[in-house]
């Protein structure tokens, strides 16, 4: 219906999915139609009521669900798709973005239409929460608080449950997701379709990023329920609790006044797989999603959608696992990333040994902030095409500190320059028990002669606090104020690979002496890949020869 037809006092019906797939109807009355500064940001005032909306209202997901009314001839017509919120009280009034405007077709706002750029520009958007599904309670509920820490608004919970035969097509009305993942571990934002034209749709009634083409998910969605929140303030307002389900197709555009998308063939994307073992039990998980690659599009958001998700991932995976997440925890982790520019993968592996206390210990393992600062560099990438054909995670983990603190140390206190001598390191590990281990440690030829301290230096364990929200926001990628800088990050694959490498950390111990004539150089005496070895010791010896 044009836009010019829209009259006050039209008494129309709204579609929108309140449970399940199934789609719901409810009145929409139109209250007025509004024009702000432009002549082409026009929206319509409406009061939605009825069984399916009374208790609750409207709010983020019901963006792009499609109001119809009938004109003259008494046939229904499309006016447009509830898109912003104002903040009543009570979630019932709302504004729609008219059809025209997301159809990009020419308009002419009717003569009656009220000014009022003011409530327009205060109008809050319905879908632009994120919803990441596939994690855990906990996991959620960091995510979420982390989120509101940086100014983001993230609903967080459980998949979507498996649907069986072919995913129901998208008619006006359909809950659908725009994904930039999809899988065990799925990300996007929950709406509502407003238009089909054959293959192709439109939704939201409102920009998802507002960055033009786009090569992201289009996948179905589940509803569980509409959640009551009568403020319609801030992120605690009315919204549907929501999951993705198929993939259906790829989103193409990120207009102004809608996202567009085709049903059929999937965007480029690469596989993210996270294999986690718990080397107590033996128990293992495996978590495989499908992440969007807006590379040949250039990444129009400015981050591939891999920011922030392979974090995650890590951290469900090692909850997940462990059915937990001790403060006390040990383990490893090895990150492959494959990409088309190098025939090797790009990668690192580092052990760890802590943990961190409370609640955001689920995503604030030094694991997990080591996979979110391989992505940022792998983001930093400025200087040619970079084409990631798959990333992997391969990480273990126990219960319990598997380290021991440097105690004693037994060894020839006589020593020849250009030899090497075999030390006994007495240990004792993390709850008393006592054990030696054998060092090889060179004097060099260089070496003054003289009296000398050896001294050794364990590692210690990697973390002993709980992360601030600020530095939690950054692992998990929802703090993007920090300035990107005008290095443009590594210069060539080369050096990229070579800033992922050093994400490596060496747990071993290393020796070096100090004499009269200074302090030698260290050197790297001992590891056990299975044991981190803390603390330092100093043993005297007389170097002749």
């Amino acid at each position: 219906m044009p836009l010019s037809q829209v009259q006050r006092g039209m008494h129309c019906t709204a579609l929108s999915v309140i449970h399940g797939t199934d789609i719901s109807s409810f009145d929409a009355e139109v209250l007025d139609v509004i024009t702000g500064d432009n002549a082409d940001d026009a929206r319509i005032l409406i009061n939605v009521s009825g069984p399916a909306v009374d208790d609750t209202g409207i709010g983020p997901g019901f963006s792009g669900s499609p109001i119809y009314c009938q004109n003259g001839d008494g046939v229904s017509r499309v006016i447009g798709a509830i898109s912003e919120g104002i903040g009543e009280y009570g979630n019932k009034v709302a504004l729609a973005t008219p059809i025209e405007q997301m159809l990009a077709e020419p308009f002419m706002p009717p003569s009656s239409a009220r000014r009022d750029p003011r409530m327009l520009r205060q109008a809050k958007r319905l879908s632009l929460p994120l919803t990441i599904s596939g994690v855990s309670t906990p996991v959620a509920s960091v995510i979420r608080r982390v989120a509101a820490h940086a100014g983001r608004t993230v609903f967080a919970g459980p998949s979507a449950p498996r649907q069986a035969g072919p995913a129901p097509a998208l008619v006006p009305g359909s809950a659908f997701s725009v994904g930039y993942s999809s899988g065990d571990l799925s990300s996007g934002a929950i709406g509502t379709v407003t238009y089909v034209d054959g293959d192709r749709m439109w939704g939201f009634g409102h920009p998802l990023d507002s960055v033009g083409r786009r090569d992201l998910f289009l996948q179905g969605a589940y509803v569980y329920d509409v959640v009551n929140n009568p403020l319609g303030v801030s992120d605690v307002s009315t919204y549907k609790l929501a999951a993705p389900t198929q993939d259906i197709g790829t989103l193409l555009g990120d207009g102004i006044d809608a996202v567009t998308g085709q049903v059929g063939t999937l965007p480029d994307s690469f596989p993210l797989t996270v294999f986690a073992e718990d080397q107590d039990t033996g128990n293992r998980v495996v978590l495989r999603s499908q992440v969007a690659d807006e590379t040949p599009v250039g990444n129009p958001s400015g981050s591939s959608a891999v920011s922030g998700l392979a974090a995650i991932a890590a951290g469900q995976a090692t909850y997940e696992v462990l059915h937990g997440s001790p403060a006390r925890q040990s383990g490893s982790l090895c990150m492959h990333i494959t990409i088309a520019e190098r025939a090797k993968p790009l990668g690192f592996c580092n052990t760890y040994v802590g943990g961190t206390p409370g609640e955001a210990g689920v995503v604030g393992l030094p694991s997990v902030s080591d996979v979110s600062e391989a992505t940022g560099v792998l983001d930093g990438y400025q200087f040619g095409p970079l084409h990631v054909k798959s990333m992997a995670i391969d990480l273990r983990a126990r219960r319990g500190l598997a380290e021991a603190y440097l105690v004693g140390l037994r060894g020839p206190h006589l020593v020849r320059r250009g030899r090497t001598y075999r030390f006994t390191a007495l240990l004792r590990r993390v709850g008393g028990e006592q054990l030696t281990k054998t060092m090889r440690i060179h004097v060099s030829r260089g070496m003054d002669r003289g009296f000398h301290e050896l001294r050794l230096h364990g590692t210690s364990a990697d973390s002993s606090g709980a992360p601030s929200d600020n530095e939690l926001s950054i692992v998990l990628g929802f703090d993007d104020s920090a300035p990107a800088g005008d290095t443009g990050g590594p210069r060539s694959i080369k050096a990229l690979a070579h800033a992922i490498a050093k994400i490596h950390r060496y747990d071993g111990v290393t020796a070096d002496f100090r004499g009269a004539g200074g302090l030698e150089s260290r050197a790297r005496v001992f590891r056990d890949p299975n044991l981190r070895v803390s603390g330092t010791l100093h043993f005297a010896v007389l170097v002749r020869g």
